[in-house]
């Protein structure tokens, strides 16, 4: 067995502003290896290319997922964290569909690589889900209201149980430290 197989890879998901980055960006200084969300990236490059709303944009799903599986199969360390993953990504092509209320097509290019994640057993089944803080803090990418960040987080969740993870709530109303130390103490 290689040390990709043999090491264990954790997902944070929820929704947008609920802490999901603080906690990583606390684990890293930690020393652990944090894999960062490519959705914030993509959006950065392609607004970069004067693409103002890159989510508005048909490829836009299998650039994220393109990024997270170059970014997770490049990965180093026994112990990793990830900032969302094609799950998410999943979730957030659903969202979007009900965004600009159109039906939700599947992309094959996020369903392939959930089926790769499925069969190889690339991500630990439990998976830290983290809930909204009661208010959104708006940044040049996440500009969603609290209310679609709502639908956003129950949309998260049923993707989730869709796919058989179990769902480890990361308590709201803990420090950032003591949320990073409740992550720990279940890994």
């Amino acid at each position: 067995m290689n040390s990709f197989k043999q090491a264990k890879h954790f997902i944070f998901t929820g929704t947008p502003g609920s802490g999901k980055t603080s906690c990583l960006k606390e684990l890293e200084k930690l020393g652990h290896a944090v894999i960062h969300e490519a959705a914030t990236d993509v959006i950065s490059q392609e607004q970069a290319k004067s693409i103002k709303k890159p989510w508005e944009e048909p490829d836009f799903i299998d650039q994220i997922t393109h990024m997270q599986k170059d970014r997770q199969m490049n990965a180093t360390g026994d112990l990793q964290f990830y900032d969302r993953s094609p799950f998410c990504t999943y979730a957030l092509g659903k969202y979007l569909a009900h965004w600009k209320n159109t039906e939700f097509r599947h992309s094959p290019v996020v369903l392939g690589e959930i089926d790769r994640c499925l069969k190889d057993r690339v991500y630990q089944n439990k998976v830290f889900f983290f809930e909204n803080l009661g208010f959104i803090e708006h940044t040049d990418a996440r500009k969603i209201s609290y209310e679609d960040a709502l639908i956003f987080e129950q949309i998260h969740l049923d993707v989730y149980k869709e796919f058989g993870f179990d769902i480890m709530m990361v308590p709201k109303g803990l420090t950032v430290t003591q949320r990073c130390e409740f992550i720990l103490e279940k890994v």
